[in-house]
């Protein structure tokens, strides 16, 4: 396969650096997942910050495993996650397999003071999982960076087998 020219590399470089200080900027963003009758559901989270270890693009939230969203995740093992900077006009959809880490030893481990707020009883502790999206989609809208008229086109990225970001098209419309 031949090498990516080099100015191809260097823009999406610049495009997955962009995505990712749009999603940095926001606290909390829109998941999205599908139900049991494939009717999708959203719902606004908050983010937690990444952990050691972590590349940029594995998300990850605090949540009940009883909720619905959780049970949409074990059947689809797909998310989105849409995150707005307004200030900048920068917006992006995010798709990844997602997943549950259920296993309450390592929920313990990794378990915030903050969360109790969420959480306030054992029974709801007892059943907090952490919900994880590996991004391996990014559908962008950056002022100033994506084309112009802004907002019209929108510009894919999307992830090899090797983790590396690739540009999809030309763009098809918003």
């Amino acid at each position: 396969m031949p090498a990516e020219p080099k100015s191809k590399s260097v823009e999406v470089g610049r495009l997955v650096e962009r995505g990712a200080a749009t999603v940095g900027k926001a606290s909390s963003c829109w998941l999205a997942t599908v139900d049991a009758d494939g009717a999708p559901r959203l719902r606004p989270m908050g983010r937690l910050p990444p952990e050691p270890g972590d590349d940029g693009w594995r998300l990850r939230f605090v949540t009940d495993g009883r909720a619905l969203k959780a049970g949409n995740i074990r059947r689809a093992g797909r998310a989105d996650l849409v995150f707005q900077h307004e200030a900048e006009g920068a917006f992006v959809a995010l798709s990844g397999v997602a997943g549950l880490e259920e296993d309450q030893a390592e929920v313990r481990r990794r378990w915030k003071r903050a969360y109790d707020a969420f959480f306030p009883s054992e029974a709801d502790k007892a059943n907090a999982v952490f919900l994880t999206v590996e991004a391996d989609r990014l559908d962008l809208w950056i002022k100033g960076v994506t084309p112009e008229p802004f907002g019209l086109k929108t510009t894919t990225l999307a992830r090899n087998a090797d983790g590396a970001w690739l540009l999809k098209g030309d763009g098809e419309g918003a």
